[in-house]
């Protein structure tokens, strides 16, 4: 097993122009170094699609079989986000997204797809049914214990004794920001209610600029933790907060709900009802979805969940229990 770092300047993710000649570079600089290794096989996995057809395409013309882990579905995702911002211009150039992502599945050897409700679009789009075998993302349960709410990290904090509401993970296009600063302005009053919110880039940008405008001390914002730290900081959580825009529909599977599962903690989605994780979720009785058209609502589930300990807690159990049974890596490995 060898780690390989490639060094690219941080993406301007708001600049689509600049951001498709920066994923193009990237695009070269791993064909470089595949061609240092020579592979056998590439499983290539959250690349995006400028750099994915060069992959592809030299996997292609020098005999690498390629296998698409295909995580999102890019271009159905950026034609609705696109669509929003540019109106017709938005959707033509997610056109050609979907073009160059089917042309890419079409050449890939083999596809890992991470949801059941993928199936149907890319067979849709010319993809052989039998080219695809789904496995579901999980989270590193042998990594991530169930642990005490005290501990170092939330002592560090002084949120102990908050009943604390985490979103920890990437903020971008996909995601509405401005649903946790409702929340939290709504909940003010309720000074043992704490918003604690781990991320970084545009939805970090945002939220700073709202926990200033709107005063909201109930707003902890910090950034990314150390791996080694991520347990302690899921045990600091009473409730597992997760935000998907109703656009992103069922393309997107947020794996962050899995890592909740394996703390043992309960579930707040804000997400489509049709989506994988709301899905789950419901099944097991893990947390609580919100439809997206009523996110406003949000605070009064938080009180709810507040209210309700027990229930909060065989939750997190059953949470838990699905991630014993399901997210051991030996049984996955296998799979792949």
């Amino acid at each position: 097993l060898e780690t390989v770092n490639i060094d690219m300047p941080d993406i301007v993710k708001q600049n689509f122009i600049m951001r498709w000649y920066q994923e193009s570079k990237y695009g070269i600089m791993a064909i470089k170094e595949i061609k240092r290794f020579s592979p056998d096989i590439i499983i290539s996995a959250n690349t995006p699609l400028a750099a994915q057809k060069q992959i592809s395409q030299y996997c292609k013309d020098n005999n690498i079989k390629f296998i698409f882990w295909l995580q999102d579905i890019i271009s159905i995702a950026a034609k609705s986000i696109l669509t929003r911002k540019f109106g017709m211009l938005g959707k033509i150039i997610g056109e050609v997204f979907k073009s160059i992502e089917r042309n890419i599945l079409k050449r890939s050897d083999h596809i890992i797809i991470i949801s059941d409700d993928y199936v149907n679009t890319i067979s849709n789009w010319g993809i052989m049914r039998g080219k695809s075998t789904v496995i579901p993302n999980w989270s590193p349960i042998e990594q991530i214990s169930v642990l005490p709410k005290v501990n170092t990290f939330s002592r560090q904090h002084n949120i102990e004794d908050k009943f604390v509401i985490l979103y920890s993970g990437t903020m971008g296009m996909k995601h509405n920001p401005y649903i946790i600063s409702k929340a939290a302005k709504k909940l003010l009053n309720h000074t043992d209610i704490i918003f604690l919110v781990i991320t970084d880039g545009m939805g970090m940008d945002i939220l700073k600029e709202e926990k200033e405008a709107l005063k909201l001390d109930n707003l902890l914002l910090l950034p990314f933790q150390s791996f080694d730290k991520f347990p302690k900081v899921l045990a600091s959580a009473n409730i597992l907060l997760t935000l998907l825009e109703k656009d992103a529909g069922v393309y997107s599977v947020p794996s962050k709900v899995w890592s909740g599962y394996c703390a043992g903690r309960t579930s707040l989605l804000v997400v489509p009802e049709k989506n994988l994780a709301a899905k789950r979720t419901k099944a097991i009785n893990a947390g609580i979805v919100v439809p997206n058209d009523e996110s406003n609502k949000l605070n009064e589930k938080i009180l709810y969940l507040k209210n309700n300990p027990a229930l909060c807690n065989v939750y997190g159990q059953n949470a838990r229990n699905f991630a014993e049974d399901n997210f051991k890596i030996d049984k996955i490995a296998d799979r792949f």
